[in-house]
């Protein structure tokens, strides 16, 4: 795992950064990256495109501030001027006179946000090299760009400068012509097609070489606030580019003005640390369009969820990452050698994060994808046990393809029917539950989808069979967790019910106790923590009240796995690592967290192969998975990097 990594980006103004200190042992990429602007050295490194200059600031946060305090080499890309707000301006202005001052003061925001996360002030750049960032104009594709560097810090950030409220325009096949700044190094302004936006997107990349793409919403949830036409076709020109990039990205995507209408996700002091960071901004920015609701919350759009890893047929694990929208896949050997990374078949399209993986009745491993193109669920099954893969995808269709809104359809789960026949769960675009099988065990699938009701869900939901056979399905919505559950094994699904007591921040995540009860884990609103609700006998009803785990913080659903007969959870915490605990027995009460270190993406999954190991898996920000294992629940050894 890349724990306090630095690495070494030259200054592109006369005076070079600091060279900071590399972790022992820490990983890197292969290979070395020159280009003409002289970017040089391998290593981690974060790539965020954003339409406005606090939009990383309020729907990034706290990954970007945690990225950035344990030393990541972050580079941020602001798309828009933001030239319709900004000081002098109490709200919208619109004349053209001012754009170059409102422009100058939003990025002298983005500038006082960036230096306070990187814990060095907020003093403003001057073009002479005096403060604490130099600034010059960059030629990219022949288009000038601002670039601002801070002095002994690994941050950039790169101003385009296209005119805010106009991006969709431009996706549209219109153009625009840039703001050219206040006291701007720029010795004109640019003027851009679509084409020209992705192509100096694409350039930077080139550039910079990033192993991790931050980016927009492109297909925000219809069923909440609406969203800002420049997010949408910010995120739309930075997943192109990512996509004519001939590197391995990372991408991960944050939901945006929909947020406020979640639940608060982040602890009181997380939302301490991102309201003061915009503060600094909104010292340049006093226009007051801010719902403060985004101070408490962040939220991923397609969640990677936990379950992308899985067992072959002969008990050896196998993991599975989406890169660059194409699935690519590790596996130990026998000898406890990994193999890979291999890429798998061409989907047709590039893929949301999530990954669902299941075993067929004879053993095969199948994963299910959400293919983004066109919004359809698909699957990839192996040839054999424990052998090759197929060479196309089988296509499930959409499970709202009449509903009008198959882009707001989620990311699959599975799981297997007491004879062994595979159901895919799915978030549908009315926002409740649809559900497809097999015909027959390791056969073909009916071809429709069932929809099994429920509104306001939230992505992704959880399956598991239980103790007496039957399978049950739980989603969180923004007020509880609903639960649906097979009347017997093999049979039709009834529900939804409510699961008592639940007040979610989180997607649920279900694992089965030694006695075949249900224990249910997700955060708890406002605060963060793990909260497990659980069976009262298996298949049975649930205990009034959920219980507290307490935790380490930070977001999103755990990962579980069971070792010993004792359920172990894994959280990603609020310092962007990853912490765990377990039962202190089977069916009992679990003990106290503990930190396993390390920086990671977003969520890890962990799995308990043949041999009774227990495998956690991570992604670093080198883009690169990590792994740690353990046969008691509680020792773990370090972190371990597969294959490059």
């Amino acid at each position: 795992m890349v724990i306090g990594r630095r690495r070494f980006l030259a200054s592109f103004a006369a005076t070079a950064l600091a060279l900071p200190v590399l972790a022992e042992g820490a990983a890197t990429r292969t290979g070395t990256a020159v280009s003409a602007a002289g970017v040089l050295g391998p290593g981690p490194l974060f790539m965020q495109v954003v339409a406005h200059e606090d939009d990383d600031i309020l729907f990034m946060n706290p990954d970007l501030s945690n990225a950035i305090a344990n030393g990541t080499p972050s580079v941020t890309v602001f798309v828009t001027a933001g030239n319709v707000t900004g000081d002098p301006c109490p709200a919208y202005c619109w004349d053209t006179e001012g754009e170059p001052l409102r422009t100058r003061n939003r990025q002298m925001g983005a500038v006082n946000a960036y230096s306070r996360m990187a814990g060095v002030g907020d003093t403003a750049p001057t073009t002479d090299e005096v403060g604490l960032w130099t600034a010059e104009a960059w030629m990219l594709a022949g288009k000038q760009v601002e670039r601002f560097v801070l002095k002994g810090r690994p941050v950039h950030l790169i101003f385009l400068n296209l005119h805010d409220t106009q991006l969709d325009e431009v996706q549209a096949g219109g153009t625009d012509t840039t703001v050219v700044p206040d006291g701007s190094p720029l010795s004109g302004p640019s003027t851009y097609t679509a084409e020209d936006v992705i192509e100096v997107l694409r350039q930077l990349m080139v550039a910079y070489q990033p192993t991790v793409l931050r980016l927009q919403d492109e297909n925000p949830d219809s069923r909440y606030s609406g969203e800002h036409s420049d997010h949408i076709a910010a995120a739309t020109f930075a997943g192109e580019a990512a996509r004519q990039y001939s590197g391995s990205l990372i991408e991960i995507a944050y939901r945006n003005y929909n947020i406020g209408d979640c639940p608060v996700n982040l602890d009181p002091a997380t939302t301490g640390d991102k309201s003061l960071y915009f503060s600094e901004y909104a010292s340049h920015d006093h226009s007051g369009i801010l719902n403060a609701s985004w101070f408490s919350r962040m939220y991923y759009r397609w969640s990677r969820g936990t379950s992308w890893a899985g067992l072959n047929a002969d008990g050896r694990p196998q993991v599975f990452v989406v890169r660059a929208g194409a699935l690519w896949t590790h596996w130990r050997w026998g000898d406890g050698n990994w193999g890979g990374p291999q890429r798998l078949a061409d989907p047709g399209g590039r893929l949301a994060s999530g990954i669902a993986v299941g075993n067929n009745a004879d053993g095969r491993l199948e994963v299910f994808a959400h293919r983004l193109t066109d919004h359809h669920i698909i699957s990839l099954a192996q040839d054999t046990p424990n052998g090759g893969w197929r060479n196309a995808w089988t296509d499930h269709g959409s499970p709202s393809a009449a509903s009008g809104r198959p882009d707001q359809v989620g990311v699959p789960v599975v799981a297997n029917d007491q004879d062994g026949r595979l159901e895919i769960f799915v978030k549908n675009g009315a926002g409740g539950v649809s559900c497809t099988w097999q015909t027959a065990p390791s056969g073909g699938w009916v071809g429709t989808w069932a929809d099994l009701g429920g509104s306001d869900v939230q992505d992704p939901v959880t399956a598991i069979r239980n103790g007496v056979g039957a399978i049950e399905v739980f989603a969180s919505t923004r007020t509880g967790v609903l639960g649906w559950w097979q009347g017997a094994p093999n049979s039709t699904i009834y529900g939804p019910g409510p699961v008592p007591g639940a007040r979610p921040a989180s997607p649920p995540k279900a694992a089965l106790d030694q006695d075949g009860r249900i224990e249910l884990a997700y955060r708890e609103v406002g605060t963060g923590a793990m909260l497990v609700s659980y069976q009262i006998r298996p298949g049975g009803s649930w205990v009034q009240a959920p219980v507290s785990l307490g935790g380490d913080g930070g977001v999103g659903e755990p990962a579980a796995a069971t070792l010993g007969g004792r359920v172990v959870l894994f959280e990603r915490n609020r310092g962007g690592g990853v912490s765990t605990t377990a039962q202190s027995a089977p069916n009992s009460n679990y003990t106290g967290w503990r930190d396993l270190g390390g920086t990671v993406l977003d969520f890890p999954a962990a799995i308990t192969d043949g041999a009774g190991v227990l495998h956690v898996f991570a992604i670093g920000t080198d883009g690169q998975v990590y792994y740690r294992t353990s046969t008691t629940a509680t020792g773990f050894d370090d972190w371990r990097v597969l294959p490059t």
